[in-house]
Parts: C-alpha cells; sequence; structure tokens
C-alpha cells in the first residue's frame, strides 16, 4: 500500500481543518444581495437601494437621484418574531450608504418608503 500523506503533511492538514470555517468574512453568504428602488414625485429619476442581508449587521448601498431628501425604513425582525422600523433620511443627489445592527437572532427583511 502506498503512503498519500507524510507526518508533515497530515500535521498541516490537521492544523488547516481545526480552524474555524467563520473566521473569515461570512456576511456575503448570510442572506442573498437584494435591491429596491421607488421613483421620485414629479419626475423620472429615482431612489435606489442595495443590500446583502448579514449575520449580525447589514450594510444599505443607497443613490438618491431625486431633487429632494427621501425618507426610507428598514424592516428588521428580532429573535421573538416582533418586526422594527427604523427610519434614516437621505439628502438629495447622495450616494454613500448605512448599517444596520440586527443583532445575530435578529433577521434584515428590506428596505421600505418611510
Amino acid at each position: 500500500m502506498r503512503k498519500v500523506f507524510s507526518r508533515a503533511g497530515i500535521v498541516a492538514l490537521s492544523l488547516a481543518l481545526s480552524v474555524p470555517v467563520f473566521a473569515g468574512s461570512a456576511q456575503a453568504f448570510d442572506g442573498p444581495a437584494a435591491k429596491n428602488s421607488w421613483g421620485c414625485d414629479n419626475s423620472s429619476n429615482r431612489v435606489n437601494f442595495s443590500y446583502t442581508p448579514g449575520t449580525v449587521t447589514t450594510t444599505v448601498y443607497y443613490n438618491n437621484h431625486c431633487n429632494y431628501t427621501v425618507r426610507a425604513a428598514a424592516r428588521i425582525e428580532d429573535h421573538n418574531g416582533s418586526v422594527s422600523h427604523e427610519c434614516f433620511s437621505i439628502p438629495a443627489g447622495k450616494k454613500s450608504h448605512i448599517k444596520f445592527q440586527q443583532g445575530a437572532s435578529g433577521f434584515f427583511i428590506g428596505i421600505y418608503k418611510c
């Protein structure tokens, strides 16, 4: 029978397998990427949102093409099923991001009009 691994190879493999899988950035795999947008009043412009729900936090990227401040709400469900709405304002013509903390047992539902 042929030797597949050397002793040093087996030690290296066992060390590699002992590193927790969650040591890296697991946020990208916590939920499906999502988008939402709606039109500005009296204009063909839009306000756009994109986000990938994470385990503990979710970063929402936005781009407001409206010529006025837009109010939006993040819907977050906690471990016991109650849903909260965190409203925030996006200045006219602003492109940036905002981070929401939902906790390890919470779930980020989405972005809606406030």
